[in-house]
């Protein structure tokens, strides 16, 4: 008797805590996409407005400005990349005392890192005409605008050790809320700025400072609250844990010189080697895709938390179900606006920016996001690799595609009058093929499967983009088109006939059953 009363409790319990992880995972990606909406308002408005007023160039060189910012970031993340995860296993563990010196170590060392940064940012911005094609006429709006960024990257560097609080205690929703504030106070800042004052690039680099500035505050202040056991002490720091972090996450930096090779210089390239007006379409056409890439990122972050407790926890058999349930989510989430783009794209376009050549965007803008039909599920095992801390090899993968990529594009430009196709489709289909002969494989082996175990994963989902573009532009072939209002009503027929096919192209007999179930049960107690 006594027996199967633990038994029960202990049922009840793991049934608790399960309910309670999906609430969580649940309140997380509702923050997450509102976050996102607010995101996706400010470039549909900002991007049109920019290109009427003051050309497409300038509008290239606000996603130009913000690339030469990430391009300094390189330095600060081998320190940054692993802290989330050290604090997180020290706090699991019950090592509080490491979970101080980890933090503590980090905040001191990414001050000395931002007073380097300081002074490259300062010689960047005397030196950018030297660096860059810019016209004269916008050449202070420029310089002004890296300077707000680099000021705001600074003060990222410095406070990006205490968003490690939300992570820690696995409440990323409130790392998104703070988000969307910040975003709000960025929109506001440009929308007063371009109703009082001749438009300026820079006023976007004052409104990107201003949020900054608001989730650092609230970054801290949540620090204090989720994480009272952190005390930052002179004597916490300790140089040993910095090594630890750099050596952990020195990959990182390598991962990502391999992906600014690979796709973080298309915009310089195409400023160099082809003129600045090209950069400005390819910026445009890249708007769209940037912004699913950075769905895909958020979504996927929501999931990281759950991986690395599990993992300090020992639990390798549930780790395995919850990345195949991540890979299956993520891969309809974010193929779902793929599909859309695929099939609305043109008359998007059209609509967005009436001066520019609707096709063109489209195509390039489609060539952009291609890899991420391959990529979407797939971005959860890029989270396994930091959780389980084996990061160098799929880095050395991740260098050579960037090199390889760089150097064919290269030679593309320089014997093939391709421009900025070029750019755009060497990196994408290398992508394709690093995420199908290495990705897949190595992920499932550092988790101890059989390396073709996710292969299933992966390709449900394309096979799912596929036959749903396929199906919509077949059904939508003769849809009227001219206004905001048909365009909507035709993405809202997409979404509808591409999720009817993810049903059954992505989850199994079962699933369906259980997710049928569970719409049913919810029915009937609403009736």
């Amino acid at each position: 008797m006594e027996r199967k009363t633990w038994t029960n409790c202990d049922s009840i319990d793991k049934k608790g805590n399960s309910m309670q992880k999906n609430r969580q995972l649940t309140i997380n990606m509702a923050a997450n996409f509102i976050n996102f909406g607010i995101s996706l308002c400010i470039s549909f408005f900002l991007s049109p407005y920019i290109v009427r007023t003051i050309g497409v160039e300038a509008n290239g060189f606000i996603t130009l400005a913000n690339n030469f910012v990430s391009y300094t970031s390189l330095i600060t993340i081998a320190l940054n990349s692993m802290i989330g995860r050290f604090v997180t296993i020290s706090l699991t563990e019950k090592k509080t005392d490491d979970a101080n010196r980890y933090f503590t170590s980090a905040l001191f060392a990414n001050g000395s890192i931002a007073a380097v940064l300081g002074t490259i940012g300062i010689f960047i911005v005397l030196c950018l005409k030297s660096l860059i094609n810019v016209p004269e006429n916008l050449l202070y709006d420029v310089q002004l605008l890296f300077v707000l960024l680099f000021i705001n990257c600074l003060l990222g560097i410095i406070g990006s050790v205490f968003s490690v609080a939300t992570f820690a205690r696995n409440k990323l929703y409130l790392e998104y809320i703070r988000t969307a504030q910040g975003n709000v106070a960025r929109a506001m800042v440009i929308l007063v700025g371009f109703l009082f004052w001749t438009p300026h690039v820079w006023v976007v680099g004052l409104g990107g400072l201003v949020s900054g500035i608001i989730i650092l505050i609230y970054d801290v202040k949540y620090t204090k609250k989720l994480l009272p056991e952190i005390k930052i002490k002179r004597s916490n720091f300790c140089f040993s844990y910095v090594f630890i972090l750099i050596k952990s996450g020195i990959w990182n930096t390598v991962n990502k010189f391999g992906q600014i090779l690979a796709d973080g210089l298309d915009l310089l390239i195409t400023n160099l080697f082809i003129s600045a007006t090209a950069m400005g379409v390819l910026s445009l056409a890249k708007t769209v895709p940037n912004l699913i890439y950075s769905l895909m990122g958020s979504i996927v972050s929501v999931f990281t938390p759950d991986f690395t407790i599990m993992y300090a926890q020992k639990k390798f058999k549930e780790l395995v179900v919850e990345v195949k349930q991540s890979m299956k989510i993520m891969g309809v989430v974010t193929n779902l606006p793929v599909i859309v783009l695929i099939v609305c794209g043109k008359d998007f376009f059209k609509l967005w920016q009436p001066t520019q050549n609707a096709e063109q965007l489209q195509i390039l803008s489609i060539i952009t996001v291609a890899c991420l039909i391959f990529s979407g599920s797939v971005n959860c095992l890029y989270n396994i690799f930091t959780v389980v801390n084996k990061l160098k090899l799929n880095s050395i993968v991740v260098l050579i595609h960037g090199v390889l990529s760089t150097m064919i594009v290269f030679i593309l430009l320089k014997n093939t009058s391709l421009g900025i196709y070029a750019v755009t489709g060497v990196s994408t289909a290398l992508g394709i093929l690093r995420i199908l002969v290495f990705t897949v494989p190595y992920g499932a082996i550092c988790l101890g499967q059989k390396w073709y175990t996710f292969y299933i994963d992966v390709f449900k989902p394309v096979l799912f983009t596929i036959l749903a573009s396929g199906v919509c532009v077949c059904a939508l072939k003769n849809y009227p088109s001219g206004g905001w209002l048909l365009l909507c009503e035709k993405g809202v027929i997409t979404v509808t006939i591409s999720v009817l096919i993810g049903y059954y192209a992505i989850l199994s007999e079962r699933e369906r059953n259980a997710v049928s179930s569970k719409i049913i049960e919810k029915l009937r107690k609403q009736c």
